[in-house]
C-alpha cells in the first residue's frame, strides 16, 4: 500500500470513528481543542501545539473552516502514525517533503469530508465534467476545493482540476491525480488566448486541446464558467507525455 493510499485509509478509518463529522468531533478524535481567531493573510487555520489546539479564521466561509479543519487534523493522524511518518521522510525531503505532505493532508481532509465511493457514483453518473465540481459541493456541503481534490484523484483519466478567477484571470485552487507531473501554484496567470479565459470572457463553456501554463504536455481541456469564475478538467492524453 503506497503513501496516498494509506492516508486515504486512515481518513476513512477516522471518518467512521467519529462520524458525524462535526467540528466538536473532529478535533475530539486527535485530543485537541477549536478555537476561532484572525490569522494572517492568506491563511485559514493552523496548529498551534503550544496550546493543544487548532485555530480557524472565523471570517473564513463555513465550508472552507471545515475543510481547514480536517486538513490539520490529518497533519496530526499524519504525525501519530510513526511507521507513515517515518516512510515520508524517507521518501521526500526539504520542500518537497513539505509540498507533499500538504497534499496528502489535503487528501485526506477530501475523503473524509466527500467518501470516495459517493465521488465515483458522480462522475459514472455525470463524467468527470468541471460541472460537477459545483455540483458536489453543493449537494454535499463542502468546499469547491475538496470537491476538485477527490475528482483530480478518483476521475476515470489522469487529470488536473482547477477554479481561476479574478482580472488577469489566476489560479485560485488546483489539484492533481499522482500520474500528473505539473503543479499549477496559486496565483498563477494565463494567456489572453487560453481557453479559460475565452470562457470567462464570453461566459461559453469551452473544449479544446490545450497546455498547462508554462508546460509543454498537452490535455485535452473541459472549462465551464460561473459567476465570474472558470472550473476546468485538464485530462492526460494517455498516447503521449510518458503517462
Amino acid at each position: 500500500m503506497n503513501l496516498r493510499q494509506r492516508v486515504l485509509e486512515l481518513a476513512r478509518t477516522y471518518r467512521r470513528a467519529q462520524a458525524p463529522l462535526t467540528p466538536a468531533r473532529l478535533v475530539d478524535g486527535v485530543g485537541v481543542r477549536l478555537a476561532y481567531g484572525r490569522l494572517p493573510e492568506g491563511r485559514f487555520g493552523a496548529w498551534m501545539p503550544e496550546q493543544n489546539l487548532i485555530l480557524l479564521d472565523p471570517q473564513a466561509p463555513p465550508r472552507r473552516q471545515r475543510f481547514t479543519l480536517a486538513h490539520e487534523v490529518m497533519h496530526l493522524l499524519i504525525q501519530q502514525d510513526h511507521d507513515l511518518l517515518s516512510e515520508l521522510h524517507e521518501a521526500y525531503a526539504g520542500g518537497e517533503l513539505e509540498r507533499e505532505l500538504e497534499a496528502l493532508c489535503n487528501l485526506g481532509a477530501a475523503e473524509m469530508l466527500l467518501p470516495g465511493e459517493v465521488v465515483d457514483a458522480a462522475i459514472a453518473r455525470r463524467g468527470q465534467s468541471p460541472r460537477l465540481v459545483l455540483e458536489l459541493a453543493e449537494q454535499h456541503k463542502v468546499s469547491e476545493e475538496v470537491a476538485i481534490i477527490a475528482m483530480a484523484e478518483r476521475g476515470p483519466v489522469p487529470s488536473l482540476v482547477l477554479v481561476a478567477g479574478g482580472r488577469p484571470l489566476r489560479v485560485y485552487f488546483s489539484a492533481r491525480h499522482p500520474r500528473i507531473p505539473d503543479r499549477l501554484p496559486r496565483g498563477l496567470g494565463f494567456r489572453r488566448d487560453d481557453p479559460l479565459v475565452v470562457a470567462v470572457e464570453t461566459g461559453l463553456p469551452q473544449k479544446a486541446a490545450s497546455r498547462l501554463p508554462n508546460h509543454s504536455q498537452p490535455y485535452w481541456l473541459e472549462a465551464y464558467p460561473k459567476g465570474g469564475r472558470v472550473y476546468g478538467v485538464y485530462k492526460a492524453q494517455l498516447g503521449g507525455g510518458g503517462l
